[in-house]
C-alpha cells in the first residue's frame, strides 16, 4: 500500500500544514467509509454540517475554513483547496497494470471459462460457473460471483465488485473514471476518480452501458436490476433493487434513483438528485429536480409540423411575461 507522509503531501498539492504532525502517514482519501490513516477532502462548511462524525485523523480544507476543522489532528489548508483536491487524486489513482495480465490458461479457484484474446489479472477472483467472453479486460482486485456471464469486449476496471447470476452484454464498461474537471490556468485539471464500482445478484446490462466508478467509495447498482443497451451511468450513483432502466438513459453524478422505479428510454437525469421508490418516468423527460413519491412523471412535448413548432417555440420563451401579464 502506497503511503506519503503530510509533509510530502503538503508540498506536492500546494498546501501548508496548519497543525499536526508533518510525519504522519496518509494511506489514502477518505469515502464517508473512511478511516484514520486517510485524508478527509472538505470543500466548504456546508460539507461539515452534513458530516459530523469523520473517521480520518487528516483533512484538506479551504484556508479560511482552518478553525472549524478543530476535531482533526492533522489539518491541510489551501487557497485553491479544488486545486489541490485535484492533484491528490492523482497520487492515490490506481490503474490497471498490465504486468498482472496472464494468459487464459492460468489456474483461477472455481476454474472460469476465458474466451480468446482476453486480458485477466491474476488478482481477480471469480465464483463458479463464470463465463468471460472473447476480448474481455478484467483487472486488479474485481471479484465476480457465481453464475455470471460476461459477453466479448467488456472491460471490468479494478476492485469492481459484481455479485451472482449477472448477465452483462458485449461491450459493457464498468468502473471506467468519471467526469470530473477543474478550470485552471486556462485548461482542463482532471480529478482523478479513485472509488469503484458494486454490482448485486441478477442484474442484467445491456450492451455498451457504461458504469463510471465512484470518485471517492461506490457507485452502487443494488440487486434484480435491469438495464437496457447504450446508459451512461455516471460517479456515485445508486440504483435501488428491481429499477429497469430503458435505452440511451443518461444519469449525472451523485443522484440516488429508488427501488422498482421504471425509466423510459433517453430521459435525462440530473446530478446529485433524489428519486423515490416506484417511480415511473416516461421516455424523453427531462429530471432536473428531485422526485419525493412515487407516481408518473413525465416532462415532453409532442411531436408538430416544424411551421407549428416554431410558433410555439416563440410563446414558451415569452411564457413568463404572458403569465405576468394574466396575473394583472
Amino acid at each position: 500500500m502506497t503511503s506519503y507522509s503530510l509533509k510530502t503531501i503538503a508540498n506536492l498539492i500546494d498546501a501548508q500544514i496548519f497543525s499536526g504532525n508533518e510525519q504522519f502517514e496518509i494511506t489514502a482519501i477518505a469515502s464517508d467509509e473512511g478511516n484514520e490513516s486517510e485524508i478527509q477532502y472538505i470543500r466548504d462548511e456546508e460539507f461539515i454540517k452534513k458530516h459530523k462524525n469523520f473517521l480520518a485523523k487528516t483533512c484538506l480544507i479551504p484556508s479560511n475554513l482552518a478553525d472549524k476543522a478543530l476535531n482533526f489532528e492533522n489539518i491541510l489548508v489551501s487557497e485553491d483547496v479544488e486545486l489541490s483536491f485535484s492533484l491528490l487524486t492523482s497520487l492515490f489513482k490506481n490503474e490497471i497494470n498490465d504486468s498482472n495480465f496472464v494468459s487464459c490458461d492460468y489456474k483461477f479457484v472455481n476454474n472460469p471459462t476465458f474466451g480468446s484474446g482476453s486480458c485477466i489479472s491474476s488478482k481477480a477472483s471469480f465464483g463458479k460457473n463464470v463465463s468471460i467472453g472473447c476480448n474481455c479486460v478484467i483487472g486488479d482486485n474485481v471479484s465476480i460471483g457465481d453464475n455470471t456471464i460476461i459477453e466479448s469486449n467488456a472491460v471490468i476496471y479494478n476492485s469492481c465488485i459484481i455479485g451472482k447470476n449477472n448477465f452483462i452484454s458485449s461491450g459493457v464498461i464498468i468502473g471506467s473514471s468519471g467526469f470530473g474537471f477543474i478550470f485552471r490556468d486556462n485548461s482542463w485539471k482532471n480529478i482523478h476518480h479513485l472509488g469503484n464500482v458494486i454490482i448485486g445478484d441478477n442484474v442484467s446490462i445491456g450492451a455498451n452501458t457504461c458504469i463510471d466508478k465512484a470518485t471517492l467509495g461506490s457507485t452502487v447498482i443494488e440487486s434484480n436490476v435491469i438495464i437496457d443497451n447504450l446508459v451512461h451511468i455516471a460517479h456515485n450513483v445508486k440504483i435501488g433493487s428491481g429499477t429497469a432502466i430503458a435505452a440511451k438513459v443518461g444519469i449525472a453524478g451523485s443522484t440516488i434513483i429508488g427501488k422498482k422505479c421504471l425509466i423510459g428510454g433517453m430521459v435525462g437525469i440530473f446530478g446529485h438528485l433524489s428519486i423515490a421508490d416506484n417511480v415511473v418516468i416516461s421516455p424523453k423527460s427531462n429530471v432536473y429536480r428531485d422526485i419525493k413519491k412515487q407516481g408518473r412523471y413525465s416532462s415532453m412535448f409532442p411531436l408538430f409540423e416544424h411551421s407549428i413548432w416554431k410558433k410555439i417555440s416563440i410563446l414558451i420563451s415569452k411564457i413568463d411575461k404572458i403569465y405576468s401579464l394574466l396575473k394583472k
